[in-house]
């Protein structure tokens, strides 16, 4: 009986030493017991645009390759694609590519994410953004909302045309010009020659010209805001510009491609210069940094960013706010800055490769890009639309000689705040 037993007792031990080894083979080892993660499900995020933007490939490849279970589905702006028709349709796409001044439509239609509570959730540091760029934003928030993410900021310079300056003999234009330089230089470029008309300076368009002042279009009260000291003081600016004779008004930069006027202000067009460089049809063509006003020295044109939004009406608000929060990260804002795009961070290491894969820029003044720092945006209003038309039609007549500027913002004013008044009560 005791043999019996000690075998027994043996016998039960190797059972339980063999059962703790194979526990161990399936919880260790080959992991071969214990179960795996399942790959995220894939998603696909319509991204709405205004347009095809520059850097859209670069986008929706970057996104891909990094998370591949994500698709972003590019969908463009256009008749039967509003905004409004994509409600209707319970179509609202997940993504929303926009710049800060040009929020209004969506705002009114109640389609944008606020994007506090998915910062907090994810960890995600609003200080690496540019803090102009972020406060922009932020004056669409009529309670603290957060509608946007920055990507990549825009600038505005001078671009001038070298040839023009050396076939004429003047000395090239500076950093650091106030208008009143620029618009002493432009009189000495703006002549008929060979038959050719040459025009000194086109200086854009009455909404870029006042940005630099951050006047609102719409006072708190309400009322329109077009007899502010920054409207005439703009005004007039454009004004003694375009009464140079012979100085007209351009459409924005297409004379300037066309090699027929001296210096033109606009915001970034390097892609465009890029590809006429490609193309074997460059222009001679530098830039210099922004005229600037004496009430408002330093200051180019008003912060504007381009930026990310989430729809409210999105499924996939998660891995859309993924998306955003990767494009911000320095691995992509770098490839965004060699392509020749301001990066949305705040890290002065990255203006070193501004442009680094344009072969147009080699050689050129890139400084200038950053010698001046943004106007603030002035406080938006969703009816700032509206007063902005009137303001266009007052600029007409002034610089078509019909209205001298005080009547013409008058009078501006007046219609403004009747079509206010009409928009309120439907």
């Amino acid at each position: 009986m005791k043999t019996y037993r000690r075998v027994g007792s043996v016998a039960a031990l190797l059972a339980v030493i063999l059962a703790g080894c194979a526990a161990k083979e399936s919880t260790s080892g080959g992991e071969a017991g214990k179960e795996q993660p399942k790959p995220p499900e894939p998603v696909t995020l319509t991204l709405y645009m205004q347009s095809a933007f520059p850097i859209q490939d670069l986008i929706v490849d970057a996104v891909q390759k990094k998370y591949p279970h994500i698709t972003l589905k590019p969908l463009l702006r256009q008749k039967g694609q509003l905004p409004a028709d994509l409600v209707a349709a319970g179509e609202f796409p997940d993504l929303i590519y926009n710049s800060t001044p040009w929020y209004a439509e969506y705002i009114n239609l109640n389609v944008l994410q606020d994007l506090n509570s998915l910062v907090s959730s994810n960890g995600f540091d609003l200080n690496k953004l540019d803090p102009l760029a972020v406060e922009a934003i932020k004056l669409w928030g009529t309670k603290g909302e957060l509608y946007a993410i920055p990507i990549y900021r825009n600038f505005a310079v001078v671009y001038y045309n070298k040839d023009l300056f050396d076939k004429f003999g003047v000395p090239y234009p500076q950093d650091g010009m106030t208008w009143s330089q620029a618009t002493d230089l432009a009189r000495k470029l703006t002549r008929t020659d060979g038959g050719v008309e040459y025009k000194g300076l086109d200086a854009s368009d009455i909404t870029s010209a006042v940005s630099q002042l951050t006047t609102p279009f719409v006072q708190s009260s309400g009322k329109a805001n077009l007899e502010a000291r920054g409207f005439e003081t703009a005004l007039n600016n454009l004004q003694t510009i375009y009464s140079i004779p012979g100085n007209k008004r351009g459409n924005n930069m297409q004379d300037f491609y066309k090699g027929t006027v001296a210096m033109s202000t606009f915001w970034n067009v390097l892609a465009n210069f890029e590809e006429q460089h490609l193309k074997g049809a460059a222009l001679n063509w530098d830039m210099v940094s922004m005229p600037t006003y004496d009430e408002a020295p330093g200051k180019s044109y008003q912060v504007d960013s381009h930026n990310m939004s989430i729809s409210s009406l999105s499924k996939h608000k998660e891995a859309a706010f993924q998306v955003i929060a990767y494009l911000t990260s320095t691995e992509i804002q770098q490839d965004i800055v060699r392509g020749g795009y301001v990066s949305a961070l705040v890290d002065p290491a990255m203006e070193k490769n501004f442009g680094a894969n344009l072969q147009s820029l080699k050689g050129k003044n890139v400084q200038a890009i950053f010698k001046l720092k943004s106007a603030p945006l002035y406080q938006v209003s969703v009816y700032d639309s509206l007063v902005r038309a009137e303001l266009t039609k007052a600029m007409n007549e002034v610089l078509g000689g019909s209205k001298d500027v005080n009547t013409a913002l008058r009078d501006a004013n007046d219609r403004a705040n009747k079509v206010l008044d009409a928009e309120r009560k439907k």
